[in-house]
Parts: C-alpha cells; structure tokens; sequence
C-alpha cells in the first residue's frame, strides 16, 4: 500500500505517479504529474505517447482505444519478456493513494495488482469505474492516433462521450432509458395501427358469414328434433325388450317343472343301479387279487427252476477247479525258474541303467545345477512377459481406442462430402447425375476438372459458410470448373447428350487472375478480422474464379464491433459482413450520392455441411502421434518376444536336460520296484505248501453232495408251489363266471335310464337356451335403458324433471309411426344445403380473435399513455439539465472561439421528432474567417488544424464547466496549427486548467511557441531518451535549475 495520503484535497482519481518497466521505449521511467496543468514536451520518438499508452493500457483500456498496435504483448520492449504498468491514483482527502499495477509479457498474459496484491481484472474495472475514469472516451483522453477520430464522430456519439465526459453515468442512463422507451412506443405504435387495421377486416368478414351460419342453425334445429325422435324410438325399443324378457321368464318356469319330474323318475333307478354296481365293483376285485396271486405264484415258479439251474451250474465249476489244481502243483518248478531268470535280467538292465545315469548323489548334484539357470530362466522371461502384458495393454486399451476415436471423428468429418451431395441431388438431380458421369469419365479430358463449387470448397471456420452463400450465386456454387475451354465445351456437349440440361459449367485457365492479398490489420480498429477468400479451402482454379466475379478478397468479415460502426467503415470498401449481416455500398454515377443496404444473413443452405480443416488437420496430427506411438509399442512388442523367443529356447535346452536325467531316475527306481516283486514272487512260490491230492479230491466230493442235496430241496418247493397255482386259477375263473352273471342282470335297469337321462338333457338343453335367451333379453334391455337414459341425462320419462316430457308427448307412440315420422324430417334436411362446420368454427374464432383484438387495442393504448407519461416524465429531468449543460459548454466555447478571432457554436440537434431521442446529439459549428457563415465541425469540411483547433477548444470548454473526470488527456492537438492560433490556444489551456480547481490535464506536444505565458500551477516534465542519457534518478534537478540560472544571468 503506498504510504502518501491525499492531504492537499487532490480529486480522487487522478494521477499521483505513474512507473513504467520494459514499457515501449523505457527501461524504467517514474512520472510525478502535477495537480493541474501537465505539459509534456520532447523531441518525437522519445517516447511522449508512452504515457498516454501507459495510462490507457494501466486502466483496463483496450489496445484499439489507442489505436496502434492491435496485441498487448507489442508494447513489451525490444529484447525483453515482460513489461509492467503502474500507476498510483489519489483516493479520497486523508485516505492513502492506491496503487494499480499490470503486468504482462510476450504471450499476452496479463496480471493485475491492486496494492500489489492479486486482483481480478473485474475489481481493477469497479475501482476504476468508482474514479469515473473513462479511458475509452475521447472527450476525456484522446491519444495521438486517435486525434482525427474526435472529427469523424458523429452528433449522437459526441453528445453520448460529452455526458459521459461532464454529465455523469445518471444522465447517460436517462438517455438509454428514454431511448429505449421510444422504442418500445414505436413497435407499440406499429402493433396497435396493425391490430387496429385488423380488427376492422375481421368484423366486416364476420358480417358476411352470419347469412350463412343463420340457414346452418335451422338445418341444425331440424337435426335436434330428429335426435328427440332418435331418443324416444330408444325408450320404445325399450319397452318391447322388456315385454321378451317377461315372455322369457314364463319359458324358463315351464322348462324347470319338466326337468324336476325327470330327475324324480331317474332316482329310483340311480338307486338299484348304484347297490348292483357296488357288488360287481367288489368281484372285480377278489378277480383282480386271484390274477395278482397267481403272477406272484408263476414268478415263485421261476425263482426256483432258476437256483436248480445255477446249482447245477456250481458243480461244474467245482470240478474245473479240482482239475486246475492238479495242473498248477505240476507246473510249479517251470514257473520257479522262470521267476528267477525273470529277476536276474531285471537286476542286470537295473545295474546297466546305474552306470548310464549314475548314483543318487551324483544326480541330485547334477539337478541342483540345472535348477539355478532354469530359476534365473524363469526369472527373466516372467519379467519380459510382464513388460509384454504392460506395453500390449496401454497398445490395447489407450492408444488403439484412442487411434479408433480420432479415425471416426475424422471419417465422421469427411462424411461432410457424401451429405453435400445429397443437398446436391435434392436441389439438381441434373447436376447430381452429371457428377455420377464425370466420376466414371475423367479420363476424357485434358486438364483438371472439378466437380460443383459445393462440393470442392471447405472452411477454416464452418460459420464462414454463409458468408459465400450470401456472395456467390446459388447457380455458380452448383457450377463445374474447368482449365481449358476446349474441356468445358466437351463437358457440355456430353451432359446435354444425356438430358441433363440444368448443368452450369466455369472456365478458370491458369494465370487469368492474380489474386492481390490485403492486409486486414489495417481495418482492424472497426473489428475486422479476416477476408472472405482468406477463409476458404478449395482448389487455386475456383479460387481464381470466385475473386474475379465475387472480388472476395476485397469482401472483409467483422464482428458486433464493426455493425455499431459501419457508418466509419471506409469508402473504397462497397460490400463487407459483421456477424449476422451484409452492408452493400452503391455510389450514384450521376450524382455522386452513396446509397447504403443491409441484409440479414440466413443460415447456409447449400454449403450447411462444412469440412472444418483446421479440426481435420489437427486430428490427423493428433492420428500420426497415436500410430507413432502404436508403431513404437509393436517394435518393443517384437523386441520382446525376439528376447522372449532366446529365453525359451535356453529354458526348453535346459527342462530337456533335467527330464533326461528324471526319466533316468524314474527308469531306475521302477526297475527297483519290479525287482521287489519278482523277489517277493519267488518266495511266495518257494513257500507254496505241498498239495495233498486225496484230500483236495476228498473236499470237493463233499461241496458237490451238499449242492445235490440243495438241489431235491430246490425241486420239492416247486412241485408245492405248482399245486398252490393250479388251485387259484380255479378260484380266478369262477369270479369271472360270477362277475359275468351280475353284468347281465343290470343291463335293462341301465338302459331305462340311459333314456330317461338323454330325455333330461333334452330339457336341460331347452332350459339352458331359454335362460340364454332371457340373458340376452335382460342385457339388450338393460343397455338400451341406458342408452336412453345417456340421451336424456340420466332422466326417465316418467320422472317429473324429465327435460323432454312435452316432445315425447307430441311424438308418436308406435314404433313404425316415429319412424316414419324420422324419415319425413330426414328427408326435408336433405333437401337443404348442409353447410360447411368449417365456417362456423372460422367464424367463432373470428370472433374470439376481434374480441382479443379489441382488448389489445385498449391495452395497447393504455400502455402507450403510460409510456408517453414515462417519456415526458423522464425528458422534464434530463433535457433541461442537458440543455443547461449545452449552454455552458457553447459559453465557454464561443467566448474561447472569439478570442482566437474566430467563431463557435455548440448546438443540441435532433434528428427527427422530439420524441426521436436516439436522433438527439450534440452539433459543433465553427468559422475561421469573416466572410464565411458557421459550418458544422466534420472530417472533410475543415483542414486538419482547424480541426484540431476545434478539438483543443471543445475540451477546454468542457475542462471549463465541471471537473466530473478526474483527469483529461490530450496529446499533439496543437499539430497543425498556426503559431497564432498555438499561442492562443495555449494561453486558455493555461488559464482553464489553473484559474480555479479542476481537473487535472496533461498535454503532450513535441514543440512550444518561445514566450508563452504560464502559471505556477503548471508542470513541465521535458522527455529526453537515448543511450547517453543517465537513469533519471541520478537526475539532480536543485543543481540543474541553479546551472540554468548561472547561466541566464552571464548572458
């Protein structure tokens, strides 16, 4: 925080000290301005408009408001990265100053301090605002580039720029406001003669409907009376339902009484045959339990032939056992010794092996070697596997879909060429089918051929699309360019050979148009920023032919910018763009008279699918870093596997060793284990005992007796159980006989009743169909009733409050009757003309839209009262005091124009009505000479001194009336003017500035009159830069003014 204090009653805002580093031509400068007047004086190019600069750029002003360099970054001093603005500004009486600070270097970033502290550039832009500091009006600093602008302002940006000077932000805002007041009366005005107009059309058309509507509703009363007779024929339709469903219920009384009697004559019947059934149920069974006996008694039957036979079957197998036992006690010493020689071959090839593969410690030794380089192996290929597995997933997962993502935003972006062929084909089939041909066709001509504008041409930036839409013909961008006439005239013949004659063609031949580059820089001040061609991406041949017949790169495009001031756009510039519009410049070739249009600009028809090549161009940059990377991740893949390849042959050399030597140890010891058995064989056929024949013979004779014996138990069981079966296939056939006795005793008791039960389901089935019938009645019945009952709100006509009772009354009663009667109304309706239903709705929602119509006609008219009330109200507070501000500023400025012997006039001028406050502005009349009369102050009526001779004196006069900005800002006004007028200019600078507290006023001039008078208020700060010159603060300014003094009094 700086620690000088506003004690002297210094005005808040203005400037205590100005530094500057790296800033333009400056190193390092400090600038103590004074209160008042301060003149700025050195020879040019030493760096006077820095300041200027400084102060615009140090208080949020942007680089157009001075009007030089268009980037920040260009006022960083030759040869260094950064520069900074600092700028200490009074506050209020006995507060301390306050400090702003902005830095910023060659990549146009800037930073703000407030107290040299971070701030935002929005709080730096309040603070400011607070000072009433307005760096971008040029009744408060006007830059030397900016000069000749002040002339070229019109009356209503000056009267705008002097309130905001003098008048305040309150009287600027009453100007918006009563402007946009006006507006908004205006468009209401529009609206209420517009529905006013309309209001009288739509009654005199209602007027005209209402004959016909009149003959509508008589037709429609003949159609009410036709639905009363509709609604009474439902209630006697009604009535004949309900007299069917009473002759339905005395069927279904008659048919209940004939199925009871049959049900009374069937139950006796029922009875006997029931008891009858029961018995016949109970021999069934004792039938069915004799058949179970005797399958159970023939499966006994089988289960014992079946033990004799497997009996018989054992004995056999005891005498072949006896029989191989004698032969094996023979065979006994031939087996020995084949056992034996058997286990000297196993121990033989045992002892060979030993030798081959070698003894057990000799083998572990060998494995424990092999076990170190197959663990170190495994080591390094688990290692290289995982670096495998971690490249191939970044492959796989990260850069491949990342390579898939930009190939389909590309495709996605190129796919622009198949949609622009369609908006082709929709707007020329001929020109569609032309493409088709020459695609197949090219062959046949000379030099290039390119297909229709539309499809050839892309963009930097898509908007630019309807910029050429809205310049070139529609025809021309469906049009083939051609190099060679000779090929365009082939073309031509060919197309129109097929049919196709709405085909246009170009010819563009090489060099037949150099195209002249401009340098939009130039009219970067009114917001241009590119010309139309700039922004085009199409081959050089449609290039050459657009800027020939469109001059394109003579079209340039603006923004928001340059709309608000197309009126200074320069003259030599006929056609141009801002953001949603085209300004077309016509100069009379008889009167000279400019004539000005503009278009709003619609959305791109023909080129609405655009190639964004800038995207295409990056995301191909961004696709050939992504198939670098992929490229580079397969290389170590394969470097990989190359090691990985090496590792495993070196693993599968060393697995096969240590195999060898296990298969050699797995040899030995199954070798050892065989050799144990056939030991283990030996002596299990050395310690056979010694087989006793007679005994073994005696103990199988015992086993075949006691099979024998098994055997004749076996055969008395079967002869028991026979007998057992021959006597339940007797009982089995007598229940049959039984069984077929009572079957034949019932067969004439179940016929009567098979009768009696087909004549009750003939009754039951009469029954059913009447109770059918009485359903149906009831139902048919019951739905009329309510459909009637619908048609006559849910009233009956014997109710009191029946809404029909006297037309039913008059109606007939009988059914044939009202329908005759139906038919007499249906045919008179017929005869009439039925009308149109449309009509009647056209007309109701006439109505609705005049009755709409007449309260927006009083609400508009209220509203515009309660505008007109607004408007008087806020004009009686601000035109007074504007043209009491007026009047000081035309005093001062008059009295300031007479004294130079000249004559000036500061005039409140208004285009249009009074209430046209938009046209409200401020008028400066001057005269330099005698015999000529007051001419308004403009950039081609006075020369350039005069002009800054005006400009000078109008801010003095505004210095003069009030001090509402804390400091004003002019530099070289005085360019251009005579010496008189100089010198004069000078001395009321002097006086307006010092005679009484005002604002305070720097001007900057690279020259001064000798003998001019000043002021002890006046500060001259005298700027001299150059190599030589020493670092201002080694300056020893008392030592100096002694010198001068010295020296003045020796001459």
């Amino acid at each position: 925080m700086s620690k000088v204090v506003n004690t002297n009653g210094n005005k808040p805002g203005s400037i205590y000290r100005i530094a500057l580093e790296n800033f333009l031509t400056y190193k390092e400068v400090e600038l103590y301005p004074g209160p008042s007047l301060n003149v700025i004086i050195g020879p040019n190019g030493t760096g006077k408009s820095t300041f200027v600069c400084a102060i615009i750029l140090g208080l949020c002003g942007k680089t157009s408001v001075i009007g030089r360099a268009k980037k920040i970054s260009e006022y960083v001093r030759c040869g260094c990265e950064q520069a900074s603005i600092e700028i200490e500004l009074y506050q209020k009486p006995g507060q301390r100053n306050v400090i702003i600070t902005r830095s910023f270097n060659l990549k146009e970033l800037s930073m703000w301090y407030i107290d040299h502290k971070t701030v935002r550039e929005k709080q730096v832009q309040e603070l400011i605002a607070s000072f009433n500091i307005q760096v971008d009006n040029l009744c408060q600093l006007l830059p030397q580039d900016r000069v000749q602008d002040f002339s070229k302002m019109n009356p209503q940006e000056l009267l705008r720029s002097t309130l905001s000077a003098v008048g305040g932000q309150d009287s600027v805002a009453q100007l918006d406001e009563l402007i946009s007041t006006r507006n908004e009366q205006r468009c209401l005005n529009t609206t209420l003669e517009n529905n006013a107009q309309m209001l009288q059309e739509q009654t005199r058309l209602n007027e005209r409907l209402k004959v016909i509507i009149d003959t509508m509703n008589q037709r429609k009363e003949i159609e009410h009376e036709i639905e009363i007779c509709e609604k009474k024929k439902l209630y006697i339709e009604y009535q004949d339902l309900r007299e069917k469903v009473v002759e339905y219920t005395n069927d279904k009384k008659e048919a209940v009484k004939l199925v009871t009697s049959h049900k009374s004559k069937m139950e006796p019947l029922e009875k006997v045959l029931e008891k009858a059934k029961s018995g016949i149920s109970k021999l069934e069974q004792q039938k069915l339990n004799a058949g179970r006996e005797l399958h159970s008694l023939k499966d006994k039957v089988k289960e014992t032939l079946n033990t004799v036979r497997s009996q018989e079957y054992t004995l056999k197998d005891l005498d072949s056992a006896f029989q191989e036992t004698l032969e094996r006690h023979q065979n006994k010493k031939r087996e020995l010794l084949e056992a034996k020689t058997k286990l000297e071959k196993l121990v033989t090839d045992k002892e060979r092996l030993v030798e081959t593969v070698g003894d057990e410690s000799r083998v572990k030794m060998e494995l424990a070697e092999l076990h170190k380089p197959i663990t170190k192996t495994n080591a390094a290929i688990d290692t290289l596997k995982k670096q495998k597995l971690e490249v191939q997933y970044d492959l796989e997962n990260n850069v491949t879909p990342q390579i898939r993502l930009y190939q389909n935003k590309i495709r996605n972006l190129e796919d622009v060429d198949l949609k622009r062929l369609e908006v082709l084909r929709s707007y020329s089939e001929d020109a569609y089918n032309a493409v088709m041909w020459l695609r197949d066709n090219k062959n046949m001509f000379e030099q290039p051929v390119y297909e229709p504008m539309m499809l050839e041409i892309n963009f930097t930036d898509p908007k630019f699309a309807r910029y050429l839409e809205a310049s070139v013909a529609a025809r021309d961008l469906v049009a083939f360019t051609f190099e060679s006439s000779r090929d365009m005239n082939l073309f031509m013949k060919k197309v129109r050979e097929l049919g196709l004659k709405r085909v246009n063609a170009v010819c563009s031949p090489p060099d037949s148009f150099t195209i002249q580059r401009q340098d939009i820089s130039q009219l970067s001040y009114l917001g241009f920023y590119a010309y139309v061609s700039d922004a085009l991406a199409a081959p050089a041949a449609l290039r050459r032919w657009l800027c020939a017949h469109y001059r394109l790169h003579r079209v340039p495009v603006g923004d928001a910018h340059t709309y608000t001031h197309s009126a200074r756009v320069p003259a030599h510039i006929t056609h141009f763009f801002t953001e949603n519009h085209k300004f077309s410049v016509r100069v009379s070739a008889y009167s000279g008279a400019k004539s000005s249009s503009t278009v709003e600009i619609r959305p791109a028809r023909l080129l609405a699918n655009t190639v964004d090549v800038e995207q295409i161009t990056n995301f191909n940059n961004q696709l050939s870093r992504l198939e670098q990377t992929a490229q580079s991740h397969k290389t170590k893949i394969k470097e990989i596997e190359t090691k990985l390849s090496a590792l495993e042959v070196s693993l599968n050399e060393f697995n096969t060793k240590r195999k060898r030597i296990n298969e050699g140890v797995e040899k030995v010891r199954t070798l050892s284990a065989q050799i144990r058995l056939q030991n283990k064989k030996i002596e299990d056929i050395q310690n056979e005992p010694t087989l006793n024949i007679e005994q073994e013979k005696e103990k199988c004779k015992r086993k075949q007796k006691e099979i024998v014996l098994q055997q004749c138990r076996a055969q008395e069981e079967l002869s028991r159980i026979v007998k057992e079966l021959q006597g339940k296939m007797l009982d089995r056939e007598l229940w049959t006989i039984k069984l077929d006795i009572s079957r034949n005793a019932i067969v004439q008791q179940d016929s009567q009743l098979r009768e009696l039960r087909n004549e009750l389901r003939n009754v039951q089935a009469t029954l059913e169909n009447i109770e059918n019938l009485l359903t149906r009645a009831k139902s048919n019945a019951k739905e009329k009733l309510l459909e009637a009952k619908r048609s006559c709100n849910n009233k009956l006509p014997q109710d009191a409050d029946f809404p029909y009772k006297q037309q039913f009354d008059e109606l007939p009663s009988d059914l044939t009757r009202l329908q005759e009667h139906c038919f007499e109304l249906q045919t008179r309706i017929e005869c009439m003309d039925s009308g149109d239903e449309q009509i009647i709705k056209e007309y109701e929602a006439r109505e609705r839209a005049i009755a709409k119509l007449k309260m927006d006609v009083n609400s508009s008219a209220d509203l515009n009262k309660r505008l007109e009330d607004k408007m008087n109200s806020l004009k009686a507070k601000w035109l007074p005091s504007l043209e009491i501000l007026l009047s000081s500023i035309n005093k001062g400025f008059g009295d300031m124009f007479a004294k130079m012997g000249c004559a000036g006039e500061i005039k409140l001028e208004k285009a249009g009505s009074d209430e046209d406050y938009d046209g409200y502005g401020v008028g400066v009349w001057v005269r330099f000479r005698a015999a000529e009369q007051l001419q308004q102050l403009t950039r081609h009526a006075q020369s350039g001194g005069e002009r800054a001779l005006s400009t000078a004196l109008y801010l003095l006069a505004l210095q003069a009336r009030a001090a509402a900005v804390p400091f004003r800002c002019v530099d070289e006004i005085n360019q251009g003017m005579d010496a008189i007028n100089e010198r004069k200019m000078f001395q009321l600078l002097v006086k307006v500035t010092t005679e009484r507290d005002n604002s305070q006023y720097f001007l900057l001039t690279p020259k001064l009159l000798s003998k001019l008078e000043y002021d002890e208020k006046v500060t001259i700060h005298t700027i001299m830069n150059g190599k030589k010159i020493m670092n201002y603060r080694q300056w020893q300014y008392q030592k100096h003014l002694e010198n001068a003094r010295a020296y003045r009094q020796t001459s």
